[in-house]
C-alpha cells in the first residue's frame, strides 16, 4: 500500500499531466485523447448481456493497468444532506488492505453548475493496480440500475469512480453497464488498445475517434 494521497497531490497531477482537468462525466468530451467503449451487446435481461459487459470492462481495465503500476482511485459521490462517503463502502473493501488511514477526503462545490447545491464527497487513495479487485468494481458498476443483482452500488450512493495510471498517465471511467471513457496525455498510449478493441468502440462516436486514432 502506497498511503495516502491529498486533494493537492491530486490537483497537481491533473494540472501537470491533464492540464487542470476536472473529473466529471462525460469525460470522454472533456479531453482530446480519448476512446469511449461499447460495453452492450444485446438487451440487459439476460445474464450474457451482463456477463459481456464484465467481460469487456475487465479486459479494457486490464490493458491499462499493470499490476505492478501506481493507481489514483477518486470515488466521488453526490452529497446529499450530511451524507459522507464511509469507509465500510463497496469500493473500498475490494482494495487489498486498504486504511482508514490510506484515504483523503474533501468536497467540491460546482462540480456541474454553479449552484449551492451542486456539492460532492470526493476520497481519493493511491494504491498498486493488483490490490484493486477491479472485476467486483466494475460488475456493481454494471448492476447499479438493475436491483437486485449483486454486487450494486445502490442508488443513494451511485458513484463515479475513477482510476488514473499514474505511470503512463492514462484515466478509465466506466459510467454504467453502457460503456466507458478512455483518456491519456500521450495518444500513442491509446493506439494499441483502439487498434486491439477496435470492434467494442462506440459507433455513435466511432467517425470522430478513428480521425483522432489517425
Amino acid at each position: 500500500m502506497e498511503g495516502v494521497e491529498s486533494k493537492k497531490d491530486l490537483a497537481n497531477y491533473l494540472k501537470q499531466h491533464f492540464n487542470g482537468l476536472a473529473l466529471r462525466e462525460p469525460l470522454f468530451f472533456s479531453w482530446t485523447n480519448a476512446l469511449r467503449f461499447d460495453l452492450q451487446n444485446g438487451e440487459p435481461s439476460s445474464e450474457d448481456y451482463f456477463k459481456e459487459v464484465d467481460k469487456r470492462s475487465s479486459a479494457l481495465f486490464e490493458a491499462i493497468f499493470r499490476q505492478t503500476e501506481d493507481v489514483f482511485v477518486i470515488y466521488i459521490e453526490y452529497k446529499w444532506k450530511r451524507r459522507k462517503i464511509r469507509f465500510s463502502n463497496y469500493c473500498f473493501k475490494q482494495i487489498n488492505a486498504l486504511k482508514r488511514t490510506d484515504i483523503d477526503y474533501f468536497v467540491v462545490r460546482h462540480l456541474y453548475e454553479k449552484q449551492k447545491d451542486d456539492i460532492y464527497n470526493i476520497a481519493i487513495t493511491k494504491v498498486k493496480a493488483i490490490d484493486i479487485n477491479h472485476k467486483n468494481v466494475l460488475k456493481a458498476i454494471a448492476n447499479t440500475d438493475f436491483p437486485p443483482r449483486e454486487p450494486r452500488f445502490k442508488f443513494l450512493n451511485n458513484p463515479n469512480i475513477y482510476f488514473i495510471n499514474i505511470s503512463r498517465n492514462v484515466i478509465f471511467h466506466m459510467y454504467d453497464d453502457r460503456g466507458l471513457d478512455i483518456i491519456a496525455s500521450d495518444i500513442n498510449i491509446l493506439k494499441p488498445i483502439y487498434q486491439k478493441y477496435n470492434s467494442w468502440i462506440l459507433n455513435t462516436n466511432r467517425e470522430h475517434i478513428d480521425k483522432i486514432m489517425a
